[in-house]
């Protein structure tokens, strides 16, 4: 009988979220396949998300928090950079681990960099951010993974254009796009989901899925909707849920809502794991951001159906498409936005047209095409 393969994932933080969702789906897809699930973690768990989603799986939970140790800084950069390669090596050779699959920037750097000494297969090389730089990074990491020729995915075109443009030159890329995929779960009609949200009195309901970090631009969207409700003269509700990504970004935003009087109709839900739910009591979905990879809460608008009022950036004109019926607006705008959310309070916008162009779009973002993308890397 043949060894099961066995596949790490790395990951930073086990809590909900888009980069979790990624992993999950993919965890659970190559499970059935029969293959031993591992992740790795650097900096927080959380108690449900381990509970349910890790033990609950018999997926194996490694505790990675020692690449976060600053006690070899104190004696010397050497031992800082090269005891936790070493120890990482020893875990994955005692694991017998096959693929390695890293989330986020730092991890793809860390593990790339010493992927020969680890017996795996694979090490997958991810993208998941806007490429922000013009020119290479000096991170030796970064230097060393490349090196390595790792195979590299990038969740977007944008961003893997700009990587090419910015190390292509100087190392052999094998880069490929692999979308990010949402796999929806069956809604529970018999909750009342507007009561379960506080929201029953609620006229008009707009939603906004995004965590407190300093790219997302939760001023306009207050600004607009100030206007709005202005103009409305309605019993609107702004739902928002998020995560506190930037220590004190949500006490400050809630200050900005009591400075401009509109306290009463806008919610704090916090970080919330129904975001599906959420957004099927939803009128419109808004995201404003300076920069975005390829954001899950705009793929899950598409899924539900559900209007969709976001700014002009590369990562969610990817998601969207070019045609999408409602034009983006400019960062800042803020007018342009509540003129949008008038035209959908006020019905003059086509939402059987967008519905229909949302779940067409929506097909470019399945779990079947993630799986075959990511199994013609992977051989399970």
């Amino acid at each position: 009988m043949a060894k099961s393969k066995r596949i790490l994932f790395a990951i930073s933080n086990l809590t909900y979220g888009g980069i979790q969702t990624q992993a999950l789906i993919l965890a659970k897809e190559y499970q059935k396949q029969g293959a031993k699930i591992y992740f790795f973690w650097t900096e927080k768990s959380e108690r449900n998300f381990f509970k349910n989603e890790l033990i609950k799986n018999n997926f194996k939970v490694i505790d990675g928090r020692f690449l976060n140790d600053r006690f070899w800084l104190t004696i010397s950069w050497k031992f800082h950079r090269y005891i936790p390669m070493i120890r990482s090596i020893f875990l994955l050779r005692w694991y017998r681990i096959d693929y390695i699959i890293p989330y986020q920037n730092k991890l793809s750097y860390f593990f790339g960099a010493f992927h020969p000494f680890t017996n795996a297969k694979k090490t997958i090389f991810h993208i998941r951010n806007t490429v922000s730089e013009n020119e290479p990074k000096n991170n030796w990491y970064l230097i060393q993974a490349l090196k390595n020729k790792p195979i590299i995915i990038s969740n977007s075109n944008h961003a893997r254009i700009k990587f090419k443009q910015i190390y292509g030159t100087r190392y052999d890329l094998d880069i490929h796009t692999i979308y990010n995929a949402i796999k929806l779960r069956k809604i529970d009609k018999t909750i009342n989901w507007k009561k379960f949200f506080n929201v029953e009195e609620g006229e008009f309901i707009v939603t906004v899925i995004a965590n407190f970090f300093h790219e997302k631009d939760y001023l306009t969207i207050f600004r607009a909707w100030k206007l709005f409700l202005d103009k409305s003269k309605s019993n609107s509700k702004l739902l928002i849920a998020g995560d506190e990504g930037v220590k004190g970004m949500r006490n400050f935003y809630k200050s900005e809502v009591r400075g401009l009087g509109i306290e009463n109709n806008v919610v704090f839900l916090g970080r919330v794991q129904q975001n599906i739910e959420l957004l099927s009591i939803t009128n419109c979905n808004i995201l404003s951001s300076k920069k975005e990879g390829l954001p899950n809460s705009v793929i899950e608008t598409l899924a539900m159906g559900k209007p969709f009022l976001g700014t002009d950036v590369a990562g969610i004109k990817e998601v969207v498409g070019e045609a999408y019926p409602i034009p983006l607006f400019q960062f800042g705008d803020y007018k342009k936005l509540e003129s949008n959310l008038v035209k959908i309070f006020n019905d003059e916008i086509d939402l059987e047209y967008i519905k229909e162009y949302s779940l067409n779009r929506f097909k470019m973002f399945s779990v079947d095409k993630l799986i075959k993308n990511y199994s013609d890397i992977i051989d399970i």
